[in-house]
């Protein structure tokens, strides 16, 4: 007989499709890792399984451990509360999210899968719960949604210092997550034979990228190295030009005085993963991308390659291209398709997609 005895068996492992439509006109060949296979329907999955059993040693920040029926919690807007409301469901825990105010707009499809797994969802503290008119006047409008992570993941910490049952996996400082994320790159190494010239993603915690790139050199494998993110939109990141190559590229300064302001204790003592990322030389080349190729680009993954993606699958991807152009025939261009289309669609309920 073959069976699993759980979901989180299915996680990793998952296929990589090499893209004969869409690549067809670039030297190089243009390979996408099919994350968004996972269970709960995004490459999360790796990480969250990876914090959570980590938690359950205590090899946490303060040493906390993570005890039978306890809770599991963190600040999250996109896949990151999906993966771990379904790793929790299946080893039993509680989980409890916050979500940022400018996210409740409207219907949420991802709030809906958070419930669906049975964890609770709250709003999380306002910047003005830990910061003074006087401060809050000095936050530029560019870096509102900043200003939200940052009093999100300080809402966290007040939770796990108040409850003694829960545990705040944060996965912007957490190791485990990206060494969750090196699954990928040794399936990458096995998967084409260590050919591998380029890599790279869409850059959140950089827990991914990062993750990658150390699984591939352990292998002895070092490919440039490529960062995604929505150019002019993302304000955890300061890039100089839409493609900002080392040097030119820096995490926000505002970022670490709202750190202090806020009196977030383990961010003030430890370095990020993306700080640990850039220490380390990657990625080579930072790409800012806006929301229409990254759409387009996701549309066409859709209709000609049958790929349900959503938007940052397709900036990956888009940026993909960009290398693969630049490259010679028969070397190899990797990236990740991050999640499925369907948890976006209640954010954009009357979008029509048209190649």
């Amino acid at each position: 007989m073959k069976y699993i005895n759980n979901m989180l068996e299915l996680i990793g492992n998952t296929p990589l499709l090499k893209l004969n439509k869409v690549a067809k006109d670039v030297p190089a060949n243009v390979f996408v890792k099919l994350e968004y296979l996972h269970p709960s329907g995004s490459y999360k999955d790796r990480m969250a399984l990876s914090m959570v059993e980590a938690a359950e040693k205590g090899l946490t920040w303060n040493h906390k451990k993570l005890k039978p029926g306890g809770i599991v919690c963190d600040a999250s807007a996109g896949n990151t509360a999906p993966a771990l409301a379904f790793v929790s469901a299946v080893k039993g825990y509680k989980a409890i999210f916050c979500v940022y105010k400018p996210l409740l707009r409207g219907s949420s499809t991802r709030l809906k899968i958070i419930g669906a797994y049975g964890a609770e969802v709250c709003e999380c503290s306002s910047p003005s719960d830990f910061l003074s008119e006087e401060i809050i006047k000095q936050i530029p409008e560019e870096s509102q949604e900043l200003s939200w992570v940052i009093a999100g993941k300080a809402h966290m910490s007040r939770l796990e210092e108040e409850n003694p049952d829960a545990v705040w996996v944060d996965q912007i400082y957490n190791k485990y997550n990206y060494i969750g994320q090196m699954g990928i790159g040794y399936e990458l190494y096995d998967q084409l034979d260590g050919k591998i010239d380029a890599w790279g993603c869409s850059v959140g915690s950089g827990a991914t990228l990062y993750g990658v790139a150390m699984a591939l050199k352990e292998k002895g494998v070092n490919p440039f190295t490529f960062g995604v993110i929505p150019y002019g939109s993302e304000s955890y990141y300061q890039l100089q030009k839409p493609e900002s190559q080392k040097g030119e590229y820096e995490l926000s300064t505002l970022r670490r005085q709202m750190i202090d302001w806020m009196g977030l204790k383990k961010w003030q003592t430890e370095k990020s993963i993306n700080e640990e990322m850039f220490d380390a030389g990657y990625p080579d080349e930072f790409f800012g991308i806006n929301a229409e190729d990254a759409r387009a680009m996701a549309n066409r993954l859709c209709a000609e390659e049958g790929i349900y993606c959503g938007m940052s699958s397709g900036a990956n991807v888009f940026v993909a291209m960009k290398i693969a152009e630049r490259m010679k025939e028969g070397q190899n261009v990797v990236t990740a398709i991050v999640d499925r289309r369907d948890r976006y669609l209640g954010e954009y309920p009357n979008d029509v997609y048209i190649v």
